[in-house]
């Protein structure tokens, strides 16, 4: 009975949900106020078929007792769904209202260093490469007004959220999320948080540190503020490499010829319509990186805003990464199993990510020596995002407890503690602009609990881009199983063993 109730529900879900997809895709690409009513809209139809009375019956009569445990859990979702709206519905509504209106103030709004309007991709380019202190600042300075333009937005919609989360039994929303969306312990990930960082912190500090110290050399100073960090410094093997790329273009290519020797070929997928790429910045789009996860196993997108640096080829072959997991998913699971979990596929598009420092897809581009160097660089990459999610993870825990406390000073306290910065510098509202905080609540964990994944999963595959056989290796024994088994269950028949920090601390320390 619970299959034939799923399953003719699931039609109908299914064409909403691809509606509202498209609709979200088509807002992201060009924030238009038009856009932004469509994709109202269709987020709203899609809640509304979770507001069938009638449907709703038919699956609380099923007895879970009769279910295995996989559909013990759909059920426990799809009532959730139901329940969620058909008692809070309007709440879920505003707060789908009040993000949407958030995003495109911030969309919108143009950045301008010196009455000259600037892109988010411009700005991260002056960070990397401007040695002028003052044109650094400016730049810096430009980011913090956007985010100051929605910090008290964002501060009243915490409130919004936790007012939310305390109709459904939780103190507060980060908390609700972690839960329901996530299957997190908060007190599980607070301890995985502090083992990673107990395990690891003399190295951490000792980066960061020295990194810091050379800042502060080329700078000729005794203090850096947060305008400093960034620049590539020529000794940066990061910079070379950057002066190798001809031109954005050439990550594309880059980034292509590197899945093809793991046995995908893009430019196939690109032909089939499975993959649609919007790569380069324009007005209006969304500034960030995403992977469109549209419909598992038939269609995948990803928006991001690339130029001609390592950046822009992580971003791309991470969100690649997203976009194969996506396709790989087997269209003979229910609906419901056609999806990912998101440590899972963030893991994936983490270590998808990673190759550039890892293997050899820059050989023929960048000179040998260069390369080494570089690649020796990634265990510093890896030391600086733990420190960073510690900031952003600990941050948004601490605002949705206190949301009236001084953010400001929270977000600067943090990244003392964690990042080694300044105790005398002005705190800011650099926090208003983490896209996370808005768009996907309680998610960055993810990310810290996917580095840990993807070490196990990567120590356990070795080298990616050397063996042709690595995308079938991925589909027939992780990715064509969707959601259909559990995250840790399939962490543990993939590689042998179960989740753990070993791999990470062992490749860090």
């Amino acid at each position: 009975m619970f299959k034939n109730v799923r399953d003719k529900f699931s039609e109908i879900w299914y064409e909403k949900y691809l509606n509202m997809c498209n609709a979200d895709w088509d807002f992201y690409i060009n924030s238009s106020s038009e856009n932004l009513e469509k994709m109202t809209k269709a987020q709203d139809e899609h809640s509304n078929i979770f507001k069938d009375e009638n449907f709703y019956k038919q699956f609380k009569k099923i007895d879970k007792n009769l279910l295995n445990h996989h559909e013990q859990k759909q059920l426990k979702n799809i009532l959730k769904d139901f329940e969620e709206e058909l008692n809070t519905g309007e709440d879920l509504k505003n707060l789908r209202n009040k993000e949407n209106e958030i995003a495109q103030k911030y969309n919108s709004y143009i950045l301008k260093i010196d009455d000259k309007e600037v892109s988010r991709v411009e700005i991260q380019k002056i960070l990397q490469t401007e040695p002028d202190v003052e044109i650094r600042k400016k730049a810096y300075e430009a980011n913090i007004k956007a985010a100051d333009l929605i910090a008290n937005d964002l501060k009243e919609f915490v409130k919004m959220r936790n007012a939310f989360a305390l109709k459904k039994g939780f103190s507060n929303y980060f908390e609700y999320k972690l839960v329901e969306d996530y299957e997190v312990d908060l007190n599980e990930l607070t301890n995985l948080l502090d083992e990673v960082y107990s395990k690891s912190k003399y190295t951490i500090k000792n980066i960061l540190l020295e990194k810091q110290n050379e800042l502060k050399t080329f700078f000729g100073i005794n203090e850096l503020n947060s305008y400093h960090y960034g620049l590539l410094l020529d000794n940066d093997p990061a910079k070379k490499v950057n002066e190798c790329f001809k031109d954005k273009e050439q990550i594309v290519e880059i980034s292509k010829n590197a899945y093809k020797k793991m046995g995908y070929d893009v430019d196939k997928l690109l032909k089939e319509g499975k993959l649609t790429l919007d790569l380069f910045p324009r007005k209006g789009k969304n500034t960030h990186g995403f992977c469109f996860d549209i419909d598992a196993g038939l269609d995948a997108r990803i928006l991001a805003n690339l130029t001609n640096n390592t950046h822009s080829l992580d971003t791309l072959n991470h969100e690649m990464g997203h976009c194969v997991y996506a396709l790989g998913i087997s269209r003979d699971l229910p609906f419901i199993d056609r999806q990912t979990y998101p440590a899972m596929t963030e893991a994936i598009a983490m270590m998808m990510g990673d190759i550039q420092k890892r293997e050899n897809i820059l050989q023929g581009i960048v000179p040998g020596n260069i390369l080494q160097e570089f690649k020796q660089t990634f265990k510093k990459d890896e030391a600086n995002f733990i420190a960073h999610s510690q900031v952003i993870i600990n941050f948004e825990k601490e605002m949705y407890k206190n949301p009236d406390q001084d953010l400001k000073k929270l977000w600067h306290d943090l990244k003392v503690k964690f990042q080694l910065r300044s105790e005398n510098e002005e705190p800011d509202n650099g926090w208003a602009s983490i896209p996370h905080y808005l768009s996907h609540p309680s998610y960055y964990q993810n990310y810290f609990r996917a580095t840990l994944i993807k070490a196990q999963i990567y120590n356990h595959l070795g080298n990616l881009t050397e063996n042709p056989n690595t995308s079938l290796i991925l589909e027939e024994n992780l990715f064509k199983y969707g959601t259909s088994m559990e995250e840790n269950e399939l962490i543990e028949k993939f590689t042998g063993k179960k989740l753990s920090a070993d791999d990470f601390v062992k490749s860090l320390v």
